[in-house]
C-alpha cells in the first residue's frame, strides 16, 4: 500500500498490510528488550542506547517506537541537529510501517520540522510523530507546547546523536517536555558516549539520568560479521608544520579547529596531495571504494582534480551552499545526488568536508582516508565508522583506515585511530583509568623531565639513578582555570599536573589541607589575589609539604599556584585521575630481557623494533614517536644492569657520550 501525503513535509503513513520480512540482528533484539524492561517500567525515564556506528541504532529505535508507542496511540518526538538525520529517521518510520509492527492502527500522522521542511507553527495536536531539528523546535517551542504537548501526556522523546544533548537548546527542550507531560520517556541514541567517561560523567548524566540502557561492543559486532574488521595504516607525509602560537594551540586542543593559515598550508601542499592520491592509485584493487575526509573546501577541490587526472572517478561534497567562485552546485540536492552516485558505484572516490560523519548511510565503503587530523574522539570514531559495515550488513569483511600524518613541531594530542580502537577496545574511553586522556597528555609532554636523562648534554645524575618505572606518572590532576592576562582580560586554560611516586603523598597532604591554607577573608574575597601573595602561599606549600622530596619534575611553584587558584575560585578540590597502565611503559623490562638473553647486534635491534611496533606496549605514545630517545633510555637501563655500582649513592654518575 502506498504512502499518502497531504503536504510535502507532513501527512499520513499507512501501515502496510503485509508483514515485515526483515530479520533484526541479535543485538537489536537485545536492545529492544532492554528498553522494554527499563523505559516502560516507570512514568519518567531518561537513558542511552549505545550502538557502534553501522550497528543500526536508528532502525532499532524506530522499530521500538512504532511497536511500543505509535501502536498504542502514544506520541513520538524525534530530535536531531542535522537535516540528513531527520530525513533518515522519517524514511525509517515509513519503511518500517508494517502490520506485524503496528498491528493496532491502520495509519499514523507525521510532520518533519526544520529550516528546510515544515514550520513549528504548523504542528497539530493529532501529529503522531514529530521529527524536528533542535534549532527550529527551540525557536518555536511555544508552538510545541500549545499545539502538541498540551494535548498529549504520554510522549517518547528520542535524541539522535545524543552526545550533543548537553547543549543548552537540547536541555531546555527536554526540561519543557518533562514539565508539560506526566509520562515522558527520553531515549538517547549514540555510537560515541565519550562524555559518560568518569571525569565528565556529570554532563550527559544530567540529561540521561538513568544512564546506559543497553550497549554492545564493536568487537562483538565484528565477530558476528555485522561490522568489518578494521586494518589501520599510517602514512607519514613528512610535511613540516612550524611552531604555533598560544592562540593556535588553544584553537586546536580545545575547539578541534586547525587555524586557517595552517589548514591552507596543508591543503595546498603539492607533495602531500600527490602522496594521498598516489597511495590510492597504487592500492586501488585492495582499497576499493574510497571515502576521503579532507581538511577544507580548497583541499577537497584540489584532491578531486588530482584523482580525475589519474583517471579515477571521483567527486566531492562540502557542507556549504552554492559556491560561485568554483561555479559548482553544492546545494543539498546536488550533495544527495553525488552521494547516490557513490553508493551505486558510479564514483570510485568521494571526498567530503563535514558531510559524511553523522547520519550518512554509505554501504560497501572499503577504505577511508583520514587526510585531516583531529583531537576529537567523537569525530574520529564517526570517520572510522563510515567504513565499518560488515558482510552481513551489505559491507565488506575488511576496512582500511589510512591516516596521513604530518610533522608537527608542537606536541598536540591528535587522536590515533588505531590506539582509539586497540587501547579503548570499542572506540570508548575506559573509565577505570582514563588511559586515553592521560596517555595523550603524556604524549604531549613526552615526559620531558625524565626523558632528558637520555640526553648526554644535560647533567641529570639523580634522575638517571631513578628506577625507570617510577618515572611514569601515577596519575594526573586535571581541571580548567581562568587566568588573568597582562591586558586585563581572562583566558580559560586546561591545567594538567602529573603526579609521580615521589610526589603523590605530598600532593595528597597538600590537597587535604587546602581549606585551611587560605584565610577566611581570602576565601570570601572575589577576584584575583596579587602575584606576591600567591607566590608567598606557593612557597609556604612547597616548604610545608614538598621539602623532603629530592626529585620533583615540572614547575612545582606554577603547579601549586594553579591548584590554589582553582580551589579558591571554585571551592572544589581538583579531581585526581589514576593511571593504571604504567607497566606498559616500563623500559627496564625491555632492558632486562636484552641483558638476560644476551641479545646483541641484529638480534638486539630486531627485538627493540618488535617492542617499538607492538600493539601491547605504548612506547610510541610515551616518546611521542621519537625512537632515538627510546633507544637511549634502553641503553641507560642496560648500563644500570651492567654497572650497578655506578648508580649507588656513593658514586657520581658519568653520563655516556
Amino acid at each position: 500500500m502506498k504512502t499518502l501525503v497531504k503536504r510535502k513535509h507532513s501527512g499520513i503513513i499507512n501501515v502496510k498490510s503485509e508483514n515485515d520480512q526483515t530479520e533484526l540482528y541479535l543485538h537489536q533484539l537485545e536492545a529492544m528488550n532492554a528498553m522494554d524492561n527499563k523505559i516502560l517500567a516507570t512514568d519518567k525515564f531518561a537513558g542511552l542506547v549505545v550502538l557502534p556506528t553501522g550497528g543500526g541504532k536508528t532502525t532499532t529505535a524506530v522499530r521500538w517506537a512504532l511497536e511500543r508507542f505509535i501502536n498504542y496511540g502514544k506520541k513520538v518526538l524525534w530530535i536531531a541537529h542535522r537535516h540528513a538525520l531527520l530525513e533518515q529517521a522519517l524514511s525509517d518510520f515509513k519503511s518500517n510501517a508494517y502490520s506485524n509492527i503496528v498491528n493496532n492502527r491502520a495509519g499514523f500522522r507525521y510532520r518533519i520540522v526544520s529550516g528546510q521542511h515544515d514550520r513549528p507553527a504548523n504542528i497539530k495536536k493529532d501529529d503522531d510523530i514529530l521529527v524536528a531539528s533542535k534549532d527550529s523546535l527551540y525557536r518555536g517551542i511555544h508552538h510545541l507546547v500549545n499545539n502538541w504537548l498540551k494535548y498529549n501526556d504520554d510522549v517518547l522523546l528520542v535524541i539522535d546523536e545524543a552526545h550533543h544533548a548537553t547543549a543548552k537548546t537540547y536541555r531546555e527542550i527536554i526540561e519543557i517536555v518533562n514539565k508539560k507531560t506526566r509520562r515522558s520517556k527520553i531515549l538517547g541514541l549514540t555510537a560515541t558516549p565519550f562524555r559518560t567517561a568518569e571525569k565528565e560523567r556529570g554532563l550527559l548524566k544530567k540529561v540521561f539520568v538513568d544512564d546506559i540502557i543497553y550497549e554492545v561492543s564493536l568487537r562483538t559486532l565484528i565477530s558476528r560479521g555485522i561490522l568489518a574488521r578494521p586494518i589501520f595504516e599510517k602514512i607519514q607525509t613528512h610535511i613540516p608544520i612550524g611552531k604555533l602560537n598560544g592562540e593556535d594551540l588553544k584553537s586546536i586542543e580545545i575547539f578541534n579547529s586547525i587555524p586557517p593559515k595552517i589548514s591552507s598550508h596543508i591543503a595546498t601542499n603539492k607533495i602531500r596531495n600527490n602522496r594521498i592520491v598516489e597511495s590510492y592509485v597504487k592500492n586501488k584493487e585492495e582499497y576499493g571504494k574510497l571515502l576521503v575526509f579532507a581538511i577544507n573546501k580548497t583541499h577537497a577541490i584540489t584532491l578531486n582534480t588530482l584523482f580525475r587526472e589519474k583517471g579515477i572517478l571521483s567527486d566531492y561534497v562540502i557542507s556549504e551552499g552554492s559556491d560561485m567562485q568554483t561555479e559548482v552546485d553544492l546545494s543539498p540536492r546536488a550533495i544527495k545526488e553525488k552521494i547516490r552516485r557513490f553508493k551505486n558505484g558510479e564514483l570510485e572516490v568521494l571526498i567530503n568536508v563535514n558531510i559524511c560523519t553523522e547520519g550518512t548511510d554509505i554501504p560497501a565503503v572499503q577504505t577511508v582516508f583520514l587526510t585531516r587530523e583531529t583531537t576529537s574522539n567523537i569525530l574520529m570514531t564517526q570517520m572510522i565508522g563510515r567504513a565499518l559495515r560488515g558482510p552481513r550488513a551489505g559491507g565488506t569483511e575488511k576496512a582500511y583506515i589510512v591516516s596521513f600524518v604530518d610533522d608537527w613541531q608542537d606536541k598536540i594530542a591528535w587522536v590515533n585511530p588505531s590506539q582509539l580502537y586497540r587501547g579503548g577496545g570499542d572506540f570508548e574511553e575506559q573509565e577505570s583509568s582514563t588511559p586515553a586522556k592521560i596517555s595523550r597528555y603524556v604524549s604531549i609532554k613526552s615526559i620531558e623531565e625524565f626523558v632528558k636523562v637520555a640526553d648526554s648534554l644535560i647533567k641529570t645524575e639523580e634522575l638517571a639513578k631513578l628506577e625507570f618505572g617510577k618515572s611514569i606518572p601515577v596519575g594526573i590532576y586535571s581541571f580548567s582555570l581562568k587566568k588573568k592576562l597582562e591586558e586585563g582580560e581572562e583566558n580559560e586554560e586546561n591545567c594538567e599536573i602529573l603526579v609521580y611516586d615521589s610526589t603523590q603523598q605530598a600532593y595528597n597532604k597538600f590537597i587535604e589541607n587546602l581549606p585551611i591554607i587560605y584565610s577566611d577573608d581570602e576565601l570570601r574575597e572575589k577576584g584575583y589575589l596579587n602575584a606576591d601573595r600567591m607566590i608567598g602561599l606557593a612557597r609556604y606549600v612547597a616548604c610545608e609539604f614538598f621539602s623532603n622530596i629530592e626529585l620533583i619534575p615540572g614547575d612545582l611553584t606554577s603547579d601549586i599556584i594553579d591548584i590554589l587558584s582553582y580551589y579558591r575560585t571554585t571551592g572544589q578540590k581538583p579531581v585526581f585521575l589514576k593511571f593504571n597502565d604504567r607497566e606498559k611503559y616500563d623500559i627496564s623490562k625491555v632492558a632486562r630481557h636484552i641483558y638476560v638473553n644476551e641479545l646483541g647486534g641484529k638480534r638486539k635491534k630486531d627485538y627493540i623494533d618488535e617492542v617499538w611496533e607492538s600493539e601491547e606496549t605504548f612506547f610510541k605514545i610515551y616518546f611521542n614517536g621519537n625512537k632515538l630517545y627510546f633507544r637511549k633510555c634502553i641503553d641507560m637501563e642496560l648500563l644500570k644492569l651492567e654497572e650497578p655500582e655506578m648508580f649507588d649513592n656513593k658514586q657520581k654518575l658519568s653520563m655516556p657520550a
